[in-house]
C-alpha cells in the first residue's frame, strides 16, 4: 500500500475532522407545535427560571424582585434581595440552585450592580431559608465582582456547575465595548472557570497567572471598528492582584446568554452576534472565539466586520444565525415527558418568538432540527422534576407558561 507523505496526510485528517459550520437562519418553523403552552403566572421581564427539589421556582424579575413560585403560580417574594441597577440589559438577571443544595442550602445569584460611573457584574450566594409562606435570602456574599464599574448592557450572567459539582463557569459579557474581549488583563467577553467560593480554578489554561495592575476603561463605541482607538475615559487601578487570566477558560466572546453540559459532558454556548452571527459554540479551555475580530455578521450600523473564515486561529461556531435568532438560554432535556427529545438542547428565541431544537452526534457536531413559533419572546426555557418545559416570556408583564404534550 502506498505511503502518504506525513505533509498529506495530516491534511487528509484535517479535512476529516474540520467542523462546517451551519447557517440555521432561514430556518422555517414547523407547520404546527406539537405541546400546549399553559400561562400560570405573569411577572415583570421575569430573566431566570431555577428549581428547588420540592418542584417550586425561585424566578427573577429584571427589575429587582426574585420570588418563590409554586407549579400552580402561586408568587411568595424573597427578601433580602441585594440591591441592582435596572438599566436596559442589566438588572437582576441569573438565579441557580447550588449543586450542594441538599446540604448547604445555597442559592448563586448573578445581577447589575450599582456604583460610581456606573455598574459591574456580580456573582453572589446565599442561604435561601424557607418557611411557611416566607422565603429569604440569608448570610448574602458577593463572591466576585467585574471591574471597572462602567456603561453598557451585555452583562451575560450564565453559570454552568460542572457536571462533578465542583466548580461553575460564569459567562461575562463584553458590556458593549467590545474590545475588551480580546484583552486577557479583563474579565469581559470571556467565560470564567471557577470554584464555587468564586476563585479561580485550578487547572485553569492561565492557572496562577496575574493580569496587569491598571485596565482602561472604554464607553460603548458604535462599531467595531470605531472600538479600535476607542478613547480611554478612565484608568482602574486595583489595589489587589488581577486574577482575570488565572479565572479565564475562554475568550472572545459578544453577549453569552446561554451555557449548558450535555450529557456526554461537553460544554456548549450560545451568544448574540451584532447584525446577524448569533453562534452555538462548543467550548473548549484557552480557544479564543473570535469576537470582536471576526464574526458572521456586520455591526448594527451596517460596517462590515471580518469574516471567522479569514482567522485559522480563532475558533469558529458549530451553527450560526444570520439573521438573528436573539437566543436566550440553552438546555439540554433528559425528561419523560417528550422522549424524542432526549440528548437535544431546547434554545429559546427571543426576536423570532420561538423555540428551537438542536441534536448532537457526541463527537462535537450539533444540527439545527426544528424551530416553533411559539408567539412571545422566550427570554429562558428549563425542565422540570417531571419533564415539562417551563418557558419564561420577555415582557411586561411576561408570561411564565408550563408546556407540555399534545
Amino acid at each position: 500500500m502506498k505511503t502518504l507523505p506525513n505533509a498529506a496526510l495530516l491534511l487528509t485528517l484535517a479535512s476529516v475532522t474540520a467542523r462546517a459550520q451551519i447557517n440555521a437562519g432561514d430556518l422555517k418553523p414547523e407547520p404546527s407545535l406539537p405541546f400546549t403552552m399553559t400561562e400560570v403566572a405573569t411577572f415583570k421581564l421575569p430573566w431566570r427560571i431555577a428549581f428547588l427539589p420540592d418542584g417550586r421556582m425561585l424566578i427573577t424579575e429584571k427589575v429587582g424582585p426574585v420570588w418563590l413560585v409554586s407549579q400552580q403560580g402561586e408568587k411568595t417574594p424573597v427578601e433580602n434581595v441585594p440591591v441592582v441597577l435596572y438599566e436596559r440589559q442589566g438588572g437582576m438577571l441569573g438565579v441557580f440552585v447550588s449543586p450542594h443544595y441538599a446540604t448547604d442550602d445555597n442559592v448563586y445569584l448573578t445581577y447589575a450592580e450599582p456604583g460610581d460611573g456606573g455598574s459591574s457584574l456580580v456573582l453572589a450566594r446565599a442561604r435561601l431559608a424557607l418557611g411557611e409562606n416566607k422565603a429569604s435570602l440569608d448570610e448574602l456574599q458577593v463572591l466576585w465582582r467585574q471591574m471597572p464599574k462602567g456603561r453598557g448592557g451585555q452583562f451575560g450572567a450564565q453559570i454552568a456547575f460542572s457536571p462533578d459539582g465542583q466548580y461553575l463557569f460564569l459567562t461575562v459579557g463584553d458590556r458593549q465595548r467590545m474590545t475588551p474581549a480580546q484583552d486577557p488583563n479583563q474579565a469581559l467577553g470571556k467565560i470564567l472557570r471557577l470554584t464555587l467560593d468564586g476563585k479561580p480554578a485550578p487547572g485553569n489554561p492561565m492557572a496562577g497567572k496575574k493580569g496587569a495592575t491598571s485596565v482602561p476603561l472604554i464607553d460603548p463605541p458604535r462599531d467595531t471598528e470605531v472600538a479600535k482607538t476607542a478613547p480611554v475615559v478612565s484608568t482602574y487601578t486595583s489595589a489587589e492582584p488581577n486574577l482575570a487570566p488565572s479565572e479565564t477558560w475562554t475568550s472572545g466572546h459578544r453577549t453569552l446568554y446561554g451555557l449548558a453540559f450535555a450529557p456526554d459532558g461537553r460544554l456548549w454556548e450560545v451568544e448574540h452576534g451584532p447584525r446577524g452571527g448569533d453562534e452555538l459554540n462548543l467550548i473548549e479551555p484557552g480557544k479564543n472565539y473570535g469576537w470582536p475580530l471576526v464574526s458572521y455578521a456586520v455591526n448594527y450600523n451596517g460596517v462590515p466586520i471580518p469574516s471567522p473564515d479569514t482567522q485559522s486561529d480563532l475558533t469558529k461556531p458549530v451553527i450560526y444565525w444570520t439573521p438573528i435568532i436573539a437566543p436566550g438560554n440553552l438546555t439540554f432535556y433528559n425528561g419523560e415527558m417528550f422522549p424524542q427529545w432526549r440528548g437535544s438542547a431546547l434554545m429559546s428565541g427571543i426576536a423570532t418568538r420561538t423555540l428551537n431544537r438542536i441534536t448532537f452526534d457526541g463527537k462535537g457536531e450539533a444540527k439545527p432540527a426544528q424551530r416553533w413559533d411559539v408567539g412571545h419572546r422566550i427570554r429562558d426555557v428549563e425542565v422540570g422534576p417531571d419533564g415539562a418545559l417551563w418557558m419564561l416570556e420577555d415582557a411586561n408583564p411576561g408570561g411564565l407558561f408550563r408546556v407540555t404534550p399534545k
